[in-house]
């Protein structure tokens, strides 16, 4: 009874330390929407009534959406080290958004490691930031 009772202490100390920081810490690159603010430090401009650029990195599955076509690839992330491979789109041409989204797909196979800081994912690359997102709202 006694190893019951302690077995049960552990697991309700373990669990609300794990609510305490997916609610007030860091969120991890996986299983979150990230919005795309910035590529090389310089903050995107999008032409009015464009979706804003996302990535989301799911199971093995790069999923997101450049501006234009939907994204779509694999990823390896061990430690702070991330990089994509197999990096793919669809084929529309949307001339407003075209070089933005020219310069997402040149971007990802750069992208050597990340850094999440509050709200934000910093996608880098050869010690530089190449690009910055935020966590969408859920």
């Amino acid at each position: 009874m006694k190893h019951l009772a302690l077995a049960l202490c552990l697991l309700m100390v373990l669990s609300a330390n794990t609510c305490k920081n997916s609610a007030g810490g860091a969120k991890g690159p996986l299983d979150t929407k990230w919005n795309l603010l910035s590529l090389a430090g310089k903050a995107i401009e999008l032409p009015e009534g464009t979706e804003r650029p996302w990535l989301q990195l799911s199971g093995d599955n790069l999923q997101g959406f450049g501006g234009c076509n939907q994204l779509m690839g694999s990823y390896s992330l061990e430690g702070t080290k991330l990089s994509f491979g197999n990096v793919g789109s669809t084929k529309k041409y949307c001339q407003a958004v075209q070089p933005l989204e020219s310069a997402i797909m040149g971007m990802l196979p750069q992208v050597d490691a990340f850094r999440v800081e509050k709200d934000l994912l910093k996608l880098m690359g050869g010690g530089k930031e190449l690009a910055a997102l935020q966590a969408a709202a859920e």
